[in-house]
């Protein structure tokens, strides 16, 4: 089953850009924009954690099944 990921969603309601969320992770803003554009090939579990904990969310706050 697809998985699609919220991080956009999350971030704007944190009131977050995506240069600042890139500093509070230590990730590039490109990153952050290829995460949130659906142009990742995957992601890490180290960086969801990461994602996390800067945005103040769990897992599955960023990570929503989605129905074929």
């Amino acid at each position: 089953m697809p998985v699609e990921i919220r991080l956009k969603q999350v971030r704007e309601s944190r009131e977050l850009s995506q240069y600042e969320l890139a500093k509070l992770t230590g990730m590039s803003p490109q990153n952050i924009q290829k995460l949130e554009q659906g142009r990742a090939k995957g992601i890490q579990l180290d960086t969801l954690e990461k994602l996390c904990e800067a945005l103040n969310c769990e897992i599955q706050d960023l990570l929503v099944k989605v129905k074929g």
